[in-house]
């Protein structure tokens, strides 16, 4: 049961991610997607939830670099 309860934390902690990171964070972490339709970041929004991880570490690389 511990196992379920750390599957839906860690889900839920993606999807608090992935909002802001579609809305507004993605643009600083991948050029090519500046101007992407709210289609392709919903296609995307899977994902980012699942991989926030990692995300996550990719955009404070990022804003550290600018």
């Amino acid at each position: 049961m511990s196992i379920l309860y750390l599957l839906i934390a860690y889900l839920v902690c993606g999807v608090l991610f992935a909002v802001p990171f579609l809305y507004r964070w993605i643009e600083r972490t991948d050029e090519s997607s500046v101007g992407a339709s709210w289609g392709f970041r919903l296609i995307i929004l899977p994902g980012c939830i699942v991989f926030w991880p990692l995300l996550l570490r990719k955009y404070l690389i990022a804003r550290k670099g600018n």
